[in-house]
């Protein structure tokens, strides 16, 4: 169940529920072997296989501050194709190539977006895989925002009775200047204040539009959004199908949705919610 939303200009709009019973260099080198190790019976050295596993094309190591090391171990796209063994020379080469477009990618969604990188292939015969790709990363300085500009269309843009609710977008915008940047930060910003306004008389509000200006050589990042209100809406009256048992009175009685008032997603869960633990529904 629930009741039904009216625009502030337009007929009541239904909005219900039933209620019923989800710069890189390559660069090749040839590490000095270690010392030798004993070879289990009925293994050799070189076979596809280390302790009964199949043995991995290449090994993946990164050399990186903390702040980047894990995350670049955990979305290397390089990490994909270890496990191709028949993998050569040239194509592992061709790999690497990709992978620094790919390294680099993934510095800039952490805000570093002017790093230095160095990818080296050693051959490692007597390890667990017969390579090594080391990637070293010097991460450079972290991007921090420079300038935010938050705008609104629709009625929201003029409503002086909207002026607290732009206010509160614009105050609780939580990537200010002075932060680092990051994607996770840059969404997270952007999908909060959104909810700042589908929460309270603008259910149907959207991202107009966004962007990041980015600046490698200074580090900083201008900030952009713009919100589309849609129209204001309002409680209409509750309407109450799939109640066969009860009275549908006694449900409006227990929901207790404030028509005629502003929509507000705090009111609407409440009643559902007052449903809910009634005892009569099996569902709302």
């Amino acid at each position: 169940m629930a009741p039904f939303i009216t625009p502030a200009w337009m007929p009541a709009f239904l909005f219900a529920s039933a209620l019923a019973l989800q710069g890189c260099s390559l660069l090749p080198t040839r590490d000095e072997a270690p010392a030798s190790v004993a070879t289990p019976v009925g293994e050799t050295r070189g076979d596809a296989t280390t302790n009964g596993k199949k043995r991995e094309a290449f090994s993946v190591e990164v050399e990186a501050p903390d702040a980047v090391r894990s995350y670049l171990i955990r979305n290397l796209e390089l990490q994909r194709y270890r496990q191709i063994d028949d993998l050569g020379a040239a194509e592992l080469s061709r790999l690497m190539v990709a992978a620094e477009a790919n390294a680099r990618e993934l510095l800039g969604t952490l805000g570093y977006f002017a790093p230095t990188l160095t990818l080296e292939l050693r051959e490692t015969p007597e390890a667990a895989a017969p390579r090594e790709v080391r990637v070293t990363v010097e991460p450079g300085e972290v991007t921090r925002v420079k300038q935010v500009e938050i705008a609104f269309s629709g009625p929201i843009a003029t409503d002086a009775a909207a002026e607290a609710q732009r206010t509160a977008v614009r105050a609780n915008w939580t990537l200010r200047p002075g932060q680092s940047f990051s994607q996770q930060g840059w969404d997270n910003a952007k999908s909060g204040g959104l909810r700042g306004l589908t929460a309270k008389r603008f259910p149907t509000a959207s991202v107009r539009e966004s962007r990041a200006d980015i600046d490698a050589d200074s580090a900083s990042a201008r900030l952009q959004i713009g919100y589309d209100s849609g129209p204001a809406y309002r409680f209409g009256a509750l309407q109450v199908r799939g109640s066969q048992r009860y009275d549908p009175d006694g449900a409006r009685r227990i929901a207790r949705v404030p028509s005629g008032t502003d929509y507000d997603q705090q009111k609407l869960l409440d009643a559902q919610q007052r449903l809910a633990s009634s005892g009569y529904y099996d569902s709302v």
